[in-house]
């Protein structure tokens, strides 16, 4: 795994989870009302919450899940969310880390509807698909996040900032794609059981420092 840099989130109250219905750009809700009911979208997402988190050091970037646990495909053993994240726990603890939980990396991420803020862009985020581009530039603390959807972050609970590709490869309109990379988006275990080992494929670990 190779040498990352870390950057230390500082111990605070942090409002956390979906609470962005009435700060939305009008045209996204009249989109989503058309897509999909508002409490099944909701339903996506973390619960709104406030949390106290003492400080902690985390990764300004990722690795790929690959780097620290091998092929997926050999982790055939690895069947459900909770056995994985122990493995891979065990792994990064050689090395003095572990996985972030939900709330860490939902913080890390800047609290807000998207690391970038309110703003949801143009076209799906991939590729050269959007004129938007502050999704790559780090955020306020200084972390790079996912950008790309085909990918996730895994935390301790859930698989975080991207479905692994799922709403672009369906063709769902705009703005589902992006709402994918909000933070508090979360995939559960039921929710990717029949393509687990494909979407850990594409997955990143973030480690924090013990």
């Amino acid at each position: 795994m190779e040498t990352l840099r870390y950057v230390t989130i500082p111990s605070a109250n942090y409002e956390l989870g979906w609470r962005f219905t009435e700060a939305m750009p009008a045209e996204a809700l009249v989109e989503l009302s058309r897509l999909i009911p508002l409490d099944a979208m909701v339903a996506r997402f973390a619960p709104h919450r406030t949390v106290t988190l003492p400080a902690f050091s985390i990764a300004a970037t990722t690795v790929s899940f690959e780097s620290v646990m091998g092929d997926p495909y050999d982790l055939d053993e690895l069947t459900t969310l909770s056995a994985l994240c122990a493995s891979i726990d065990a792994r990064l603890a050689e090395r003095g880390l572990r996985l972030p939980t939900e709330d860490e990396l939902e913080a890390a991420a800047g609290g807000s509807l998207f690391a970038w803020g309110m703003e949801i862009p143009d076209g799906i985020p991939y590729g050269e698909q959007t004129s938007f581009t502050d999704h790559h530039e780090p955020n306020a603390f200084g972390l790079t996040m996912n950008a790309d959807p085909y990918q996730v972050e895994i935390a301790r609970t859930a698989l975080k900032l991207g479905d692994g590709g799922a709403t672009i490869c369906g063709g769902d309109p705009w703005p589902l794609a992006w709402l994918t990379l909000s933070p508090s988006y979360r995939l559960l275990e039921d929710m990717y059981e029949d393509c687990f080992t494909e979407t850990l494929e594409c997955a990143r670990i973030r480690p924090v420092r013990l």
